[in-house]
């Protein structure tokens, strides 16, 4: 009778990626272990390759390679700092994510806020920088001093960078003293870096009415509707990308959705349905850029690339194309851009500021996205006229500029 295959190996779809995992069976007790990331493995093995695994025979090889080293039942091996804080920022595998969403449903729900640490983690902080043999146990006050230190004098990344990777390290290595696996003993807190925000640039009334106008007439029409629909509405990028057809009313749009690229299709950030008011004739020419996708796919994006089939645009997408957009425009200068800090996201700060004063300012949040629960209980109860002054203040403030007739 042959022995049993030493793991099974199963297939997990996630928007558009494919994620293989592994259960194996302990050779001594016949039992099966939880579900194991191949791709964590693979950087188990000391194989950093980021390529997405997706062919049955890699996630195999690997597998038996895992084996092999000993990484799966290993003789209680004691955990590496570099490896605890991968498996800490890894969705697939954190169980401190899992035991927060046990707790407080949704507080920890993108998989994408996880990657963007782990990714500022591997850019920056992991080896060299973290000593490839350093044991999560052994970590000292002295120690995560030293990395801060050694942050600081590469001179790499700037202080609120380096103050949010040492936070992200600080939070993973608390659950692991909650968790007996540091001494209570060492002191986890380190003294924040003064830092200099980068304050969020925004254009003038006349920069931005030049580049508008420059756009309507010379862009292309989708980066120009998005600049005018986050203008209008304050629309996050993230809520752009998850735009549908059935979300674009006669002078409304509904935004229940945002995409990103871990996560896919999610609730807003927020996690709060709102309506915002939007004027017919950009509405009518959202439903018809969705319809012109020549492409086959789940959704009717109204932002549908061209690259990837009509499927999502990329998470760069507006943000790059409108400041390359800005730059032919003539309005500004590469070296301004930057030095100003304009992004696709001051458009957000834009309609905020021009749509406020004469608006009353919780309608004014509820729009823009910008809202605790108490405001959003008290939207419900606002009446038809709440949403009308955002539309007459849009027709007032913002399409004036625009040189917007129809």
């Amino acid at each position: 009778m042959s022995s049993p295959a030493p793991f099974t190996l199963c297939r997990i779809f996630r928007g558009e990626r494919t994620y293989y995992y592994a259960l194996f069976r302990d050779p001594d007790t016949g039992k099966r272990t939880n579900k194991k990331s191949v791709e964590m493995l693979r950087k188990r093995l000391g194989i950093f390759d980021t390529t997405p695994i997706k062919r049955r025979d890699e996630a195999i090889r690997i597998c038996y390679k895992a084996l092999d080293a000993g990484v799966i039942f290993s003789e209680h091996s004691e955990q590496t700092l570099v490896g605890y804080l991968r498996e800490f920022y890894t969705w697939e595998t954190s169980e401190y994510a899992k035991r927060r969403n046990l707790l407080d449903p949704g507080s920890i729900s993108p998989p994408d806020y996880l990657a963007t640490r782990l990714n500022l983690l591997e850019n920056h902080v992991f080896p060299p920088r973290i000593y490839t043999n350093l044991l999560l146990s052994k970590v000292t006050l002295a120690e995560l001093e030293r990395l801060q230190l050694e942050l600081v004098q590469a001179g790499a990344i700037r202080n609120t960078t380096i103050n949010m990777a040492m936070t992200t390290i600080l939070v993973a290595l608390r659950e692991a003293q909650r968790r007996g696996l540091i001494a209570a003993s060492v002191i986890l807190s380190v003294k924040s870096l003064a830092a200099q925000h980068l304050e969020r640039g925004i254009l003038s009334e006349q920069e931005l009415s030049a580049f508008m106008q420059y756009a309507k007439v010379y862009s292309e029409k989708r980066i120009y509707l998005a600049c005018l629909l986050a203008l209008l509405t304050g629309m996050r990028a993230g809520e752009l990308r998850g735009l549908c057809l059935d979300a674009i009313g006669d002078g409304m749009i509904t935004i229940s959705q945002a995409y990103a690229d871990r996560a896919g299709l999610k609730a807003p950030k927020g996690k709060r349905t709102r309506v915002v008011p939007c004027p017919v004739f950009v509405c009518e020419a959202l439903r018809s850029l969705a319809l012109d996708n020549p492409y086959s796919h789940t959704h009717t994006l109204v932002f549908w690339s061209k690259k990837h089939g009509g499927a999502f645009v990329s998470s760069h997408y507006f943000s790059e194309r409108f400041r390359q957009e800005l730059v032919r425009s003539g309005v500004f200068d590469q070296d301004t851009l930057n030095e100003r800090n304009i992004t696709f996201h001051s458009l957000r700060h834009m309609a905020n500021t021009l749509l406020r004063g004469t608006v009353d300012e919780h309608v004014l949040r509820m729009t823009i996205g910008h809202s605790s629960e108490q405001l959003s209980n008290l939207y419900t109860h606002l009446s038809q006229r709440g949403l009308e002054s955002v539309q007459l203040a849009q027709q007032n403030m913002i399409l004036p500029l625009l040189d917007s007739k129809t």
